[in-house]
């Protein structure tokens, strides 16, 4: 994350932190080596703000709440909890722990989606290269000879005229609609219809929605782990989701608690966004008392499904971008071949 702070260096923070406290050192000690060790001036500054905050009696989560861009609430409410029970060092080791599998969770998926990337980026670079460079070369020798040209050659040069005319102004109008774009799908109610709509998808809405979950029972377990209240929890939860379809319904879900509903209860009224066997899981945690360890297991569960389908990502989008590959090659192939046939055509 460039002239910013990622998830390794907070990961590595907490971690540290947690490692030098477990080992005897006090918080102060321990944050100002931090600061004198990170390669991240960012968070050199940030931690010797928060040194001299404890140095003047001040907490650690009262100096991470200055800095809520950095640190999520849902960090800040369980650094503050383990503040409060004294279970500081044990608090940031478990949050080094979520990092470190959100983390592991981003590299798979940004590991996946490399190969078509780079395909599907080959796809348009070579076809740029033939409408810009190679196609008007041919143009220029099909005028020469006073021969028809073919439908591919005139829409390529109509294509290159229209560029060299009017392309600042198509330039322009592409941002313009880019910019437009965003700004409505940031606006609460497309932004909620948008995410509504992806979790539908084939294989994206799936892996979206497994992804939700991970999230969401990981946090919700960690979060009463430390000792807040299920409410609270579901409320700091519902911020830390990506999909806004899922960040609605759990602050639902809160509002139902905080009338005596159940979770499972909750969640069975939303078995569209929640699998049956999430919910008989979370019955048999909330009946016997052990929910937050059912939510480990529910959060583990999902991650190594989202696992599972990002490793064999490759072989299922494979036989789609070979597909996209021959018609690509077939297109250009037909491209530059029957013009070069019908010239020699005209010449015999």
């Amino acid at each position: 994350m460039l002239g910013g702070i990622s998830l390794t260096d907070k990961m590595v923070f907490m971690d540290n932190m947690s490692t030098m406290m477990k080992a005897g050192l006090a918080l102060a000690p321990s944050i100002k080596t931090l600061a004198k060790e990170t390669k991240n001036k960012k968070l050199a500054n940030i931690l010797e703000h928060f040194y001299n905050l404890v140095e003047n009696g001040q907490l650690l989560s009262v100096g991470m709440k200055k800095h809520p861009k950095v640190f999520s609430e849902m960090i800040i409410a369980t650094v503050e909890v383990g503040e409060n029970t004294g279970m500081l060092a044990d608090t940031l080791g478990h949050l080094a722990e979520i990092l470190k599998a959100q983390k592991r969770l981003r590299s798979k998926v940004f590991g996946a989606l490399m190969y078509p990337s780079i395909v599907l980026l080959a796809i348009v670079v070579v076809s740029l290269f033939l409408a810009l460079f190679v196609f008007p070369q041919m143009v220029s020798i099909f005028e020469g000879s006073s021969v028809k040209l073919p439908f591919i050659l005139i829409a390529v040069q109509f294509l290159n005229e229209s560029i060299r005319a009017y392309g600042w102004f198509m330039l322009a109008g592409l941002i313009g609609i880019a910019v437009f774009i965003r700004y409505i799908f940031k606006l609460k109610k497309p932004k909620l219809w948008l995410h509504t709509v992806i979790l539908k998808a084939p294989i994206a809405g799936n892996v979206i929605k497994e992804l939700s979950l991970t999230r969401f029972a990981g946090n919700l377990h960690a979060l009463l782990s430390a000792g807040l209240a299920i409410v609270e929890s579901l409320q700091i939860v519902a911020k830390t989701v990506d999909n806004h379809r899922y960040r609605k319904v759990i602050l639902e879900m809160a509002t139902e608690l905080e009338k005596g509903v159940s979770l499972h209860e909750a969640m069975s009224a939303r078995a569209h966004l929640f699998p049956s066997i999430t919910i008989q899981l979370c019955q048999v945690g909330e009946s016997t008392g052990e929910l937050e360890n059912i939510l480990k297991k529910v959060s583990d569960y999902y991650e190594e499904r989202v696992s599972t389908v990002l490793a064999n990502l490759s072989m299922i989008i494979e036989p789609v971008l070979l597909i996209l590959v021959g018609l690509a090659v077939g297109f250009i192939a037909v491209s530059v071949i029957s013009p070069l046939y019908e010239l020699t055509n005209s010449f015999a």
